[in-house]
């Protein structure tokens, strides 16, 4: 190696170092330092008592078949979203990524639910009342459309129990799943 080249293969190996770096930066995001550390905002911190991590245990009432989950709510977006993650253990095969915050222009809570299936569902809610939290929304799988909602009760600190109903038409409100979480 010449002197004329060494100063070109120094240069060439900092710059593929630097894309190396960027490369990584794009292939595994990390979430921002001022997140991790984030507080729910004002409007949304009464979904507070749901932060952290639960294991879910429960059934799905027609079929009386067992199910188990784990969700975790952490505050994102700088404290003005819930993030929920919801995973189903195996079998089992539901998996959803939710924002939950506060609609200024509403002026009442929203929930957007993304999940492993293609999904995209809205739900509203007036939020947290008697440690109880309600969301509903539309169906847009359904056809014709029914009615569906997730009622969060909370029982104390460390449990908290989840179902999730439907409607269609006038009907009474019907379970398709119930879990009982606990941190």
């Amino acid at each position: 190696m010449s002197m004329r080249t060494l100063p070109l293969y120094c240069c060439a190996g900092l710059i593929a170092l630097s894309f190396q770096r960027d490369a990584k930066a794009v292939a595994n995001p990390q979430q921002s330092t001022v997140d991790s550390a984030a507080k729910l905002q004002k409007q949304v911190e009464s979904f507070s008592p749901f932060e952290g991590k639960w294991s879910c245990e429960g059934i799905f009432p027609k079929s009386g078949k067992h199910i188990a989950s784990q969700i975790v709510f952490a505050p994102d977006l700088e404290g003005a979203w819930l993030a929920v993650r919801h995973d189903d253990m195996p079998p089992d095969r539901f998996h959803a990524l939710e924002l939950w915050g506060f609609d200024s222009a509403a002026k009442n809570f929203v929930a957007f639910i993304y999940d492993n299936f293609g999904g995209v569902r809205k739900f509203t809610s007036a939020g947290l009342a008697s440690d109880q939290l309600i969301w509903k929304g539309e169906s847009t799988k359904a056809d014709p459309s029914i009615t569906e909602r997730f009622v969060f009760n909370l029982k104390d600190a460390s449990q908290f129990v989840v179902n999730y109903e439907v409607q269609r038409d006038s009907a009474d409100w019907v379970i398709g799943d119930t879990l009982t979480c606990k941190k």
